[in-house]
C-alpha cells in the first residue's frame, strides 16, 4: 500500500474510534439525568411508600454509581483528546485543507464545551443523589 492509503486507513479507524466514544458519552450524558431524575422524584414523592431509613443507603448508592460513571466520562474525555490530536496530525499528513479535527470550533466563552457539559450534568446528578441521602439521614432522627 502507498503511504497515503495507509494514512487514510489509519485516519478512518481513528474517526471510528472517536465517533464510538463520543456517541456513547452523549447517550450516557442524556440518559443518566433522565433515569436519575425519575428515580429521585419517585423516592422522595409522598405517594411512594419506601421506608425512609433506606433513603440514606439508596442515596449513597446512587451517588457512588454517578461518581463512577463520571470517572468513566473523564477517561472517555481523555481518550477523545488523544484521538483528536492524532487525527489532526493525520489530517495534516494527508494535506487535508479543512478537517473535522484540525478545524474544531473554539469553546464558547473560552470554557463551555462538551467537557463542561459533562461536569455540569454529572455534578447535578451526584447532588441529587446526595440530597436523597440527606433526606434519609433526616428521617433517621
Amino acid at each position: 500500500m502507498e503511504r497515503d492509503q495507509l494514512l487514510l486507513a489509519e485516519y478512518t479507524e481513528v474517526c471510528k474510534s472517536y465517533q464510538g466514544i463520543s456517541d456513547f458519552r452523549g447517550k450516557l450524558l442524556a440518559l443518566l439525568p433522565i433515569v436519575s431524575g425519575t428515580g429521585i422524584s419517585l423516592l422522595i414523592s409522598k405517594n411512594y411508600s419506601i421506608d425512609s431509613s433506606h433513603l440514606f443507603a439508596v442515596g449513597i448508592f446512587g451517588a457512588l454509581v454517578s461518581l463512577g460513571l463520571f470517572f468513566y466520562e473523564l477517561r472517555g474525555i481523555q481518550k477523545c483528546k488523544g484521538l483528536i490530536k492524532l487525527a489532526a496530525q493525520l489530517e495534516s499528513a494527508l494535506k487535508m485543507e479543512a478537517g473535522q479535527f484540525s478545524d474544531r470550533p473554539k469553546r464558547l466563552a473560552g470554557f463551555i464545551g462538551a467537557e463542561t457539559a459533562g461536569w455540569v450534568v454529572y455534578m447535578t446528578v451526584l447532588s441529587g443523589w446526595l440530597y436523597v441521602a440527606w433526606i434519609g439521614v433526616r428521617a433517621m432522627r
